[in-house]
């Protein structure tokens, strides 16, 4: 297993190479991409410059979203379908190995039977093509009551029946676990050993609020990993091993519950905490190859010091407005 960084799991903004650095400076082994955006900027300037970031600070692809609806109609699912073959070739020359989509709880327009079919044969198609490029499918939970409310249809909402759906899937279509999902379903972690061998495509952590009932928890209430104690990082991450799980373990919180708290201090406080966890599951922690300059305006990761040294931004001289 290996700790990952996703900006979207702790919504992030910033600069490429000063989130890479960021992931570096805190002991992450990984980053989530943005397919779409790598696409683009392969297409204007070439792969090896979309990549080189990464490939310098020696960073993994941990996953990526995606881009495709898995609920539309067939004009929609097919137009998306028709631009994957391309994206997909991008992704592989990242090396990423792993695209996440997650499953619509309920639907206004489906039977649970009509639904899960739908699901069946879109999955099938997506996991043959994807396979073509060695990369596997996560399926992730929408497990919150309010993802379901007001919707005529219910569902797949718990592992039980995302495992089901699996089942009978392409066989490079695999399950996310969610440590908040498995919180709100009240499913036993033992239910990671009933996922069929080589499966789990990622592992998430959170952490829940003590209080609050877990079927009744809002997604706006979802918490760093190791904040209270209630959810049981440590244990997931054993069980996650114990079913043969060497992938991308990644910290989720809402953006409500990180208000105050500037992007480092997000990051280093997801990067202390998922040590703790990892020592607390008994996984081995990799040394770390690079520590950030402690020179006050030295350059940061990816940017080159003769350039800003023209600009006059290195040794305590101002830079440019922007």
């Amino acid at each position: 297993m290996f700790r990952n960084l996703s900006t979207v799991g702790l919504p992030l903004s910033g600069r490429p190479s000063e989130l890479i650095e960021l992931a570096l400076s805190f002991g992450f082994d990984a980053m989530d991409i943005d397919i779409v955006d790598f696409q683009q900027q392969a297409e204007a300037f070439g792969v090896e410059h979309a990549r080189r970031l990464m490939v310098s600070a020696r960073l993994q692809c941990g996953s990526f979203h995606l881009p495709i609806s898995l609920i539309g109609d067939d004009a929609a699912f097919n137009a998306d379908l028709a631009e994957l073959p391309t994206r997909l070739e991008f992704a592989q020359a990242t090396e990423a190995k792993r695209a996440i989509v997650t499953i619509a709880p309920a639907s206004d327009d489906h039977s649970f039977k009509d639904f899960f079919e739908l699901y069946r044969q879109r999955l099938d198609t997506l996991g043959a093509l994807l396979a073509k490029y060695g990369i596997s499918l996560g399926l992730a939970l929408a497990p919150e009551a309010e993802a379901r409310a007001e919707k005529a249809h219910q569902f797949i909402h718990t592992y039980e029946g995302l495992i089901g759906l699996v089942s009978v899937c392409h066989p490079s279509v695999g399950i996310v676990v969610d440590a908040w999902a498995l919180h709100i379903t009240g499913e036993p972690l033992s239910v990671i050993g009933s996922i069929p061998a080589g499966r789990i495509v990622e592992v998430r952590l959170s952490d829940a609020p003590r209080d609050v009932v877990s079927a009744e928890l809002s997604h706006a209430q979802r918490l760093m990993p190791a904040e209270t104690g209630v959810i049981p990082a440590a244990q997931i991450l054993v069980e996650a091993e114990k079913a043969g799980f060497d992938g991308p373990v990644t910290p989720w919180a809402d953006r409500s519950t990180l208000a105050g708290r500037g992007r480092e201090k997000i990051v280093r406080l997801a990067g202390d905490r998922l040590e703790t966890v990892w020592k607390e599951a008994g996984l081995p922690i990799v040394p770390r190859w690079f520590a950030p300059s402690a020179r006050e305006n030295a350059p940061r990761f990816g940017e080159d010091p003769a350039l800003l040294a023209a600009a006059g931004a290195i040794d305590g001289k101002p830079g440019p407005v922007a």
